[in-house]
């Protein structure tokens, strides 16, 4: 059984409760502080979002996190949009998550590198071809290696025409490789139908101007906005159930929920739970 269809199965009992109408707790948080980047790498998905200086306000971010975790969120991922640490209090950000017990996810391009980044339970860095890397992000992923103490660190490996057998040497925690989708670029077709995602309801997602919504691509849907205010306040709304309505182009994204092995998932033991 694949890592994203173990994730599943821990949940099961929630996807029990969507069955039936009822919207879970949000284990999980995800963030993008900014919406501006460095690097402007081929395929990228988040190019339409990029803005100058677009980066959460630090007291938007402490509301909506002190709710979060007062639900009973677990974890706070940040990710984007543009690239998290480019975001000037970034460390501001991540020493609210430990104050609140929440554990911390960073997804990075790999350009830099923060202190603050090691207090964080995983860091993952993007890179979008292996190839052509610049020496920079390496001896970056080479200094956390040596830096982290509780951090797994990991890369996230892109595969396309320009780099159809993406390769990795240094000694990290985990590598993921994924398909390049919906470019000129990508070595995998798109599926052609991908029927309405039942799982939306598991996640949360808010913009760095402290927007919600259901899905890390909020930018290629139309109409699927939740709202701005406190997570609690618009979970399980009627706003919330229009915006997950209004989700149709999953198939042309990188949502990992299109390969879900729903088989995999009915015959798994779950007396773990």
């Amino acid at each position: 059984m694949n890592y994203l269809n173990l994730k599943l199965v821990s949940r099961i009992m929630d996807i029990n409760k969507i069955e039936v109408g009822e919207f879970p707790v949000p284990r999980s948080l995800t963030v993008y502080p900014s919406e501006t980047c460095n690097l402007n790498c081929v395929g990228c998905n988040s190019k339409s979002m990029h803005k100058k200086d677009a980066f959460m306000d630090v007291e938007l971010f402490y509301r909506i996190v002190d709710d979060f975790a007062s639900m009973g969120g677990k974890a706070v991922a940040f990710e984007g949009g543009g690239e998290p640490m480019l975001h000037p209090d970034i460390g501001k950000l991540i020493y609210r998550c430990v104050e609140r017990e929440l554990k911390i996810g960073i997804i990075t391009n790999g350009t830099i590198v923060k202190e603050e980044m090691f207090l964080a339970d995983w860091v993952r860095v993007s890179i979008p071809n292996s190839n052509y890397l610049k020496s920079e992000i390496t001896d970056n992923i080479d200094y956390m290696l040596a830096r982290r103490k509780i951090t797994r660190i990991g890369v996230k490996l892109l595969r396309s025409k320009s780099c159809p057998n993406p390769l990795w040497f240094s000694e990290v925690d985990y590598v993921q490789i994924k398909d390049l989708r919906n470019h000129e670029s990508s070595l995998k077709e798109n599926p052609k139908h991908v029927k309405p995602c039942g799982l939306t309801p598991l996640r949360a997602v808010v913009d760095y101007d402290g927007t919600f919504y259901p899905c890390p691509f909020f930018y290629a849907q139309e109409g699927t906005a939740i709202g701005k205010g406190l997570l609690s306040e618009l979970w399980g709304t009627e706003a919330h159930k229009k915006a997950i309505k209004n989700i149709k182009n999953c198939n042309l994204y990188d949502c990992p929920f299109i390969d879900i092995d729903w088989k995999e998932i009915e015959k798994a033991d779950l007396s773990f739970i």
